[in-house]
């Protein structure tokens, strides 16, 4: 595997793949760059199309993993052309990025932003766009007033020399936040990057707001076709499992709760456009995005039912490969009401964190299933959780313990499943201890 990229999503992606206790490489443009690894071959300088071709060949290269900056076109470039000619596929690993609000003046690219300014009438302008883009914007600080914010290095500081810009229009990165730069610039407006939550998008949209200072933000360029998108680590360790079999000696799976989230959307979203559903995607609680199929959807006036195969990858679960069924129903009742089905449990005993009476679908799953639902449908639903045959599973887990009957529970706190999770096995524990005190067991 080859990673590329000295970000926060590339460090990340270093994490990921160090947990598998095998050899790796991963790419920076610069040697300032340092990540932290057990098991990765750090590589530093840019490589055009053929040095990364004879990388990729020399290493044995079978997966590229892109988390470079959004705005590296010329690498994202490259990783394309090098991927269709050694067929090698590529994971992007993107960043998350807000959606764009209206109070918010977005470009298509540094032409298009120097010409709104100009007709804007801006004469003094805070870039928070990178010592790289100087060049970008000659155009607008050529005439204008222009004051550049970047990272207090030498190196930064003759690039800007280089482009011929006064480098007294320097401020430098340092404990100041962005609305305090902006209150000591003071300009007309600011112009950024769309550089998603990890580049700090957010802070500086939310300063130029509280300053009422117009944003400027140049829409990032679109990928390269081809590239398998991933938002998160689970995504990219998947991904991994996928591609490159082998890497990691044991897959991840996915937990009742996510499964059962999956069915509920994929219920709802049948019910409410009338066509039978196959693959639904869904979030999980850190926000990032998966798919999963659909076994089976019915659809009737009020109400539909979609069904989900629990694939818990290489963890003994005892509930991998069973089916999560969920039956969403309009209800006259606002709010969404979680109803007790065919082999899920009950609750007899306090300390759970759930009501006794209440159907075993613990708070995580309730949670990712109400974001979904409430997304697509402002109204009351009652929505049922079944497991055929949980009953009989529900003997092979803690559940007698935790005094929950009559089936297994909806479970899990990250929505997968790592296998031989000592997190796991640790909370498993950690119910029993709290039923155990709720009820006064000495």
């Amino acid at each position: 595997i080859l990673i590329l990229g000295g970000t926060t999503e590339g460090r990340m992606a270093v994490k990921v793949a160090d947990e598998a206790g095998r050899r790796f490489w991963y790419s920076t443009r610069g040697d300032l760059q340092q990540v932290e690894s057990h098991n990765g071959i750090h590589v530093t300088g840019a490589m055009d199309a053929d040095a990364m071709t004879a990388f990729c060949r020399e290493h044995e290269i079978k997966l590229i993993v892109d988390a470079a900056h959004p705005f590296a076109v010329r690498l994202h470039n490259t990783v394309s052309e090098v991927s269709r000619a050694l067929s090698i596929p590529v994971v992007r690993y993107e960043r998350t990025y807000p959606n764009h609000t209206d109070d918010i003046i977005w470009c298509n690219d540094y032409d298009d932003a120097v010409k709104r300014l100009e007709q804007a009438g801006v004469e003094s302008l805070l870039a928070l766009t990178g010592v790289q883009t100087i060049p970008s914007l000659k155009d607008y600080w050529s005439k204008h007033k222009c004051v550049f914010r970047v990272l207090e290095r030498e190196e930064s500081v003759e690039l800007a020399r280089k482009a011929g810009f006064n480098t007294d229009n320097l401020v430098f990165y340092g404990d100041k936040s962005d609305l305090e730069i902006m209150r000591e610039v003071n300009p007309q407006a600011v112009i950024t990057k769309e550089s998603g939550l990890s580049g700090g998008f957010m802070e500086k949209a939310d300063a130029a707001r509280q300053m009422c200072i117009p944003l400027y933000a140049v829409c990032r360029p679109q990928l390269p076709d081809g590239f398998i998108t991933v938002t998160g680590q689970h995504g990219l360790r998947k991904e991994i499992e996928r591609l490159v079999p082998g890497f990691f000696e044991l897959r991840t799976g996915f937990t009742t709760g996510a499964c059962a989230t999956a069915a509920a959307k994929a219920a709802l979203t049948a019910l409410l456009s009338g066509e039978e559903q196959t693959r639904v995607p869904f979030s999980i609680p850190n926000g990032e995005v998966f798919t999963l199929p659909v076994q089976d959807c019915l659809i009737y006036k009020d109400w539909a039912q979609a069904s989900v195969i629990k694939d818990a990858g290489d963890d003994p679960d005892v509930t991998n490969g069973c089916t999560v069924r969920v039956k969403v129903a309009l209800s006259s009742r606002p709010g969404i009401h979680f109803l007790q089905g065919e082999g899920v449990g009950r609750i007899t005993l306090p300390g759970i964190g759930l009501e006794v009476g209440e159907p075993a679908i613990n708070p995580v799953p309730r949670k990712m299933i109400v974001q979904e639902l409430t997304a697509l449908y402002e109204g009351g639903l009652d929505v049922t959780v079944s497991v055929p045959g949980g009953a009989e599973l529900a003997q092979k887990t803690f559940n007698p313990k935790l005094g929950i009957v009559d089936g297994i529970s909806i479970i899990g706190t990250l929505g997968v499943v790592r296998p031989f999770s000592m997190e796991a096995f640790v909370e498993a524990i950690r119910r029993e201890i709290e039923v155990a005190k709720a009820i006064g067991a000495p």
